[in-house]
């Protein structure tokens, strides 16, 4: 038993050691322009997120969920739009803005707030609530009538 905690204290000191910031140079990284803590051994900087980040994410999300997606990121504001695969009618554009305390939310092209940009199934699932039964409407009027359901 004592050989066991004794591996797995070992094997939590090498992951430690392994993750720590602690040795590394003072590099400036993107992003770290401001602050207090800028140059700071151990301490990472965040990059800045932008709404072309967001939509990206989402992009990622929606593909996956079976949507066509489509980036128009030399709009401005920088939109992307969803299609539902097959009927490029059927869709919506997304697009980012800050909300209550500089939260991003994603919003529809009708204005209308989808979900803050930290919750991408949420968003996802508020496009697809709005696209679904659109898309589905569209796919059985365009299914030869000979078909069954």
């Amino acid at each position: 038993m004592r050989a066991t905690v004794s591996r797995a204290r070992l094997f939590l000191a090498g992951l430690s050691a392994r993750h720590s910031t602690a040795g590394e140079a003072e590099v400036l990284r993107p992003g770290a322009a401001a602050g207090g803590d800028v140059g700071v051994p151990g301490r990472r900087a965040a990059l800045p997120v932008t709404a072309v980040d967001h939509l990206d994410a989402l992009a990622g999300v929606l593909a996956a969920a079976g949507w066509a997606v489509s980036p128009r990121y030399q709009e401005e504001p920088a939109l992307l739009r969803v299609v539902a695969a097959g009927l490029p009618g059927v869709g919506e554009s997304v697009w980012v803005k800050p909300g209550v305390g500089g939260v991003p939310w994603f919003i529809s092209s009708a204005g209308e707030p989808l979900a803050p940009c930290h919750d991408l199934a949420g968003a996802c699932a508020a496009i697809d609530a709005r696209l679904g039964p659109l898309a589905a409407a569209a796919y059985a009027s365009t299914r030869p009538p000979w078909t069954s359901a």
